[in-house]
């Protein structure tokens, strides 16, 4: 996976910003504390386990931190809670438009995967999660990516993928793995209304 740079300062949200500088918090989560985000939000294969003082973060917190992570593997984690929750792609669509710089490249690379590896993998998540609705499509005629609807999601994904010069189909396929033999139970995970149930995807 890659290790691109920390974030920039401004790469958190005005309005995160403003809250926790009158909160006399730090300016962005720690690692553990979003990492314990992501585990209460049913993605909990990352470590260190929740120990419990982790600081409470709002969905918004949660997604620009993880996007503004200098651990890759934090990083597309993201991807996996979109999978896991995919009501958070509304969130994620507006915290887009206040994140700027490697932050913002980073959480339209990742929400475009999980729009990707859903349509793939559509068949294999609902036996793992249940029925969820489909990740709505944005950011790829931005990017220059092709709809999910071309191959199920294969050839966009190979084509973000190729554009790294790291092996991110392999870390893709890991965050599969890693969602599909996790420590919490996927009964945690509260199933939503599918969009399209036709769809099936990959095995």
């Amino acid at each position: 996976m890659s290790t691109n740079n920390g974030m920039a300062s401004d790469a958190v949200p005005p309005q995160i910003r403003i809250r926790q500088e009158t909160a006399g918090v730090p300016l962005t989560p720690s690692r553990d504390d979003l990492v314990a985000g992501l585990h209460a939000r049913g993605v909990c294969y990352l470590t260190p386990s929740p120990s419990g003082d982790e600081r409470s973060l709002t969905d918004a917190e949660l997604i620009a931190g993880v996007a503004a992570a200098e651990d890759a593997r934090l990083r597309f984690a993201l991807a996996g809670l979109f999978l896991v929750r995919p009501a958070l792609a509304a969130v994620a669509v507006d915290i887009e438009r206040t994140l700027s710089g490697a932050a913002r490249d980073e959480l339209r690379k990742q929400y475009v995967a999980a729009v990707y590896l859903q349509r793939l993998w559509r068949t294999h998540l609902r036996l793992q999660f249940g029925e969820t609705e489909l990740i709505p499509e944005h950011f790829t005629a931005e990017m220059g990516l092709p709809g999910p609807e071309q191959m199920h999601g294969e050839l966009g994904l190979r084509l973000l993928c190729e554009r790294s010069p790291y092996n991110d189909w392999s870390s893709y396929q890991q965050v599969i793995d890693l969602l599909d033999s996790q420590p919490c139970a996927s009964g945690d995970i509260i199933p939503l209304h599918a969009a399209d149930p036709s769809h099936t995807g990959r095995q």
